[in-house]
């Protein structure tokens, strides 16, 4: 074939189906191992050695604020320990607290969070679980209850540990899990803080968001609008480790970078937000109260059904998916799975089905089926004999009506007849 015919199909295919060019250009990684995950779904839009074990860092300081929130009021004060400020190495990140000094929960969440304090680790896990030991227990068992069943914590800071675990996969789940929490995510979105004096000391501590592409003060150049959560990690056997998420509409999504190089995990990042922002888009498919289908509510009389009233049925849930960009609503396969003669006695908010969506034979999402509304009407019976006075009434309705019809139908004619031979006989 012609070079030249080749070179100009091809710029006509990129014209008429640019959406599934642009889905297809998957980036390339440097990190060792990554993530990318819908953050409603969980379903997964890219990896790369994505269930290898590697260790975490400083993202283990995510789950570490998240039960804190659950168990600790931020207006409460905790007390450092000696072991919470001397266990630590002299050189990791902390913020210099003494044994005995205290601070308010929320002070050491923003400590935690944003500066990566590991001395605020420690003494938030003894305030939550008495020991850091039995924190990380915690820690591992809420990681299992999300499903991240390949993970062990065994500190509350990410400082190294052989039997300190997770993976790519678990660490978006975790992720995924607790993004959405409003207190955390409001102390994420703080580029700076500060902590003045304490019980112990009479300085300011001053704290500054260190996710680069959270806090537009320290780095304006790779700040993005569109990232509403993240932590960074780093040590030696971790390598550099960064937990993004990413929001843009109704596309949410999780990126976990493990196992980076330099500054090019914050390249790995941005390279995956772009792709699935350009590649992925949001699908609302329902919404609560949007009525889906109509179904009879019958009664039981002598036997027989009667249907008494309609139901409005609805999904129990919003319903919206992320799916490639060049798919859309009509391209779903719905399956719903709803209960046959709905009997009288059920009531709106009651769970009577599910529905199902599909694509190519994959699982997207489903939700539960509820009566949204009820419509009473008069009972009409369903399974009933035809009732025999009612039929012999119809039948002579309809006798009567024919035989009127008849007869006019006969005097139209004689008249027209008789006209005519008037006409003739002329």
């Amino acid at each position: 074939m012609n070079k030249q015919l080749i070179k100009i199909m091809l710029c006509v295919f990129l014209l008429i189906f640019p959406k599934i060019c642009i889905a297809q250009e998957v980036p390339k990684i440097n990190a060792e191992a990554a993530i990318l995950m819908d953050a409603k779904t969980g379903t997964i839009l890219y990896e790369k050695n994505a269930y290898n074990r590697y260790y975490p860092a400083s993202i283990t300081k995510l789950m570490t604020a998240y039960l804190a929130i659950q168990h600790l009021n931020p207006n409460d004060y905790i007390t450092f320990s000696n072991h919470a400020v001397t266990s630590i190495d002299s050189d990791s990140s902390r913020i210099g607290m003494r044994e005995g000094e205290k601070l308010l929960v929320d002070q050491a969440l923003h400590a935690l969070l944003l500066d990566s304090a590991n001395d605020v680790a420690n003494a938030l896990g003894e305030a939550v679980s008495g020991t850091t030991e039995n924190f990380a227990q915690l820690m591992t068992k809420t990681a299992h209850d999300f499903g991240a069943t390949a993970t062990n914590f065994a500190n509350p800071h990410g400082l190294h540990n052989s039997k300190h675990y997770t993976t790519p996969y678990d660490m978006a789940l975790i992720t995924k899990a607790i993004y959405n929490d409003e207190y955390l995510r409001e102390i994420m979105d703080t580029p700076t803080y500060q902590i003045p004096s304490t019980n112990l000391s009479n300085k300011t501590i001053y704290l500054s968001q260190s996710h680069a592409l959270m806090n537009p003060i320290r780095d304006s150049q790779r700040y993005r609008e569109d990232v509403i959560l993240g932590k960074t990690g780093y040590t030696t056997p971790a390598g550099n480790t960064l937990v993004t998420v990413g929001k843009r509409g109704e596309v949410e999504l999780i990126v976990v970078i493990m196992k980076g190089h330099l500054q090019n995990y914050y390249n790995d990042t941005n390279a995956l937000l772009d792709y699935g922002f350009k590649s992925y888009t949001a699908l609302n498919l329902n919404t609560p109260n949007e009525v889906i289908t109509v179904a009879p509510l019958y009664s039981i009389q002598s036997g027989k059904l009667f249907e008494v009233a309609t139901c409005e049925i609805s999904t129990k849930d919003k319903i919206s998916i992320v799916v490639r960009s060049n798919v859309y609503k009509k391209d779903l396969e719905v399956i719903m799975d709803l209960e046959e003669n709905l009997r009288l006695g059920a009531k709106e908010g009651d769970t009577v089905g599910t529905i199902t969506y599909m694509h190519n034979g994959k699982k997207l999402e489903s939700s539960e089926l509820i009566i949204s509304k009820i419509n009473f009407k008069p009972a009409t019976s369903l399974y009933s004999e035809p009732n025999e006075s009612k039929s012999t009434s119809i039948f002579n309705v309809d006798f009567i009506v024919v035989a009127v019809v008849g007869i006019s139908i006969l005097f139209i004619m004689t008249k027209h007849k008789k006209r005519k031979f008037r006409f003739d006989g002329k």
